[in-house]
C-alpha cells in the first residue's frame, strides 16, 4: 500500500476528526470565505482554544464576520476583541486592512483564479497572509487541492523522515507527493491530531503512535545503547 494511504488509513483507525478542534474548519461551515480567513489569521501564533475565543467575542459584535463588518469597528475595540487570541493589536490591524481590500467581493474572485498556483499567490499579497494561511484557506473553501503545513505536521514529518530539514515549500511539495489528493485535507487533520497527541515537541509518545514502526524518530530512540 502506498505509503499515504497507509498513514491515513491508520491514523483515520485512531482518530476522530471533530471540527471543534480545527478553528478554521469550523468556520468553512458558514459558507463564508472571509470568516475563514479571519479566522486562519487569528490562530497564528496560538492555541485553537484561544482562537475560538476571540472568534465567539468578534461574532457577539457582528452580525456576520464580512468585509464591510469588520470596517465598521473601531481599531481600538477590534483590538480588545481579539486580546484572548494574543498578538491582538497586530492581528486587528491586519484583519481591518484586509477587510478594506476585500470589500466588494474581491475575495470571491480571487478564489474563483484558475489555477492553485494564481490563488495562492493572490492571497500571499494579502496582508498578514503567508503560505500556510493561504493553503488553509484554499483548502477549505475551495476544490483545489493543497496541503497546510503548521508547527506539528512540520515536526511529524521531519520525524518520520519524510522531509528532514526543509522549509514550508519542500514539506508541502514533499506531502503532495505522497498523499493523494482527494486525501489532502484529511491528512493535514490527522497529522496535526499526531502532532498533538502522540508526536508532541516535548515527551513524544513514541510507544502509543500508530506510526511508529514507520518512523525513523522512533526507531532511533527506541534503539539500545
Amino acid at each position: 500500500m502506498k505509503l499515504g494511504k497507509e498513514i491515513v488509513r491508520r491514523l483515520m483507525r485512531e482518530f476522530k476528526i471533530d471540527e471543534d478542534e480545527f478553528v478554521s474548519l469550523k468556520a468553512s461551515r458558514s459558507g463564508n470565505p472571509f470568516e475563514v480567513l479571519v479566522t486562519t489569521i487569528i490562530s497564528q501564533n496560538t492555541s485553537d482554544k484561544n482562537t475560538a475565543l476571540a472568534i465567539r467575542r468578534l461574532k457577539s459584535e457582528v452580525k456576520n464576520i464580512k468585509p464591510e463588518e469588520i470596517s465598521k469597528i473601531p481599531l481600538g475595540e477590534l483590538e480588545e476583541i481579539l486580546r484572548p487570541a494574543g498578538l491582538y493589536r497586530q492581528k486587528a490591524r491586519v484583519i481591518k486592512e484586509v477587510a478594506s481590500i476585500l470589500s466588494d467581493g474581491r475575495l470571491d474572485s480571487i478564489l474563483s483564479l484558475p489555477t492553485l498556483e494564481e490563488i495562492r499567490n493572490a492571497l500571499m499579497k494579502l496582508p498578514g497572509v503567508g503560505p500556510k494561511t493561504a493553503d488553509v484557506v484554499i483548502s477549505m473553501t475551495t476544490e483545489k487541492r493543497t496541503i497546510a503545513i503548521d508547527r506539528h505536521i512540520a515536526r511529524v514529518v521531519r520525524r518520520l523522515g519524510i522531509a528532514e530539514s526543509g522549509g514550508y515549500e519542500e514539506i508541502r511539495s514533499r506531502l503532495m507527493e505522497i498523499f493523494e489528493p482527494e486525501d489532502y485535507l484529511k491528512a493535514h487533520l490527522l497529522l496535526i491530531k499526531l502532532g498533538r497527541t502522540y508526536c508532541r515537541a516535548r515527551n513524544p509518545r513514541c510507544e502509543d503512535c500508530p506510526l511508529k514502526d514507520l518512523c525513523r524518530f522512533s526507531k532511533a530512540t527506541s534503539s539500545p545503547a
